[in-house]
């Protein structure tokens, strides 16, 4: 999947996502480059039409090597000049090789479904992209950071074994067991 990961109209710079296991394939068309990227290194290249042969532009390209990257497969973010052409070419030369148009959300969608975020994370994601005050971007960012995801992991950790000791219990007689206080939880 390929989309602009950035906000679209007039900036010094844009950055075109790419995520999928055709990503280095894509990256070979688009570069004209015979060898691999390292992995999580910014490197200059120049990126061509695949078709036309002729130069986009010059562009800063990261690979990031799946599972590490955001969303757990191979991707590819090209930081390219501004403006609304450079973008447009570069997306449609990522198409002719075989991208397809990411849908809103899908690459959250695609950290999601391979656990390289939880649902809280995703959603949180959303809201700092829309958030307008302070406050809302510090919660945003300390669920995007996992903070929310935490609490909520050892409250449901501390109940499953409450309910674990309870059952348990239930199982036995007083007279076989010492049961557990109330007192050691709180």
């Amino acid at each position: 999947i390929v989309a602009l990961a950035t906000l679209a109209g007039r900036s010094a710079l844009n950055v075109v996502r790419v995520s999928g296991g055709s990503s280095l394939k894509l990256y070979k068309k688009i570069t004209q480059k015979t060898i691999s990227p390292k992995p999580n290194y910014i490197s200059l290249h120049n990126i061509y039409n695949p078709s036309s042969k002729k130069i986009l532009d010059q562009a800063m390209v990261v690979y990031y090597k799946g599972p590490k990257s955001f969303t757990g497969e191979d991707c590819l973010e090209f930081i390219i000049h501004g403006g609304v052409v450079i973008v447009n070419q570069l997306i449609e030369a990522c198409i002719e090789v075989g991208a397809r148009e990411a849908m809103p959300g899908e690459f959250s969608y695609r950290a999601f479904i391979n656990n390289k975020i939880d649902l809280l994370q995703a959603e949180s994601i959303a809201a700092i992209a829309g958030s307008t005050n302070d406050i809302d971007t510090y919660y945003a960012i300390n669920n995007i950071k996992g903070g929310l995801s935490k609490q909520i992991q050892q409250g449901y950790n501390l109940i499953k074994e409450i309910i674990t000791i309870g059952e348990h219990e239930i199982d036995f007689d007083e007279g076989e067991i010492t049961h557990t206080k109330a007192s050691e939880y709180l």
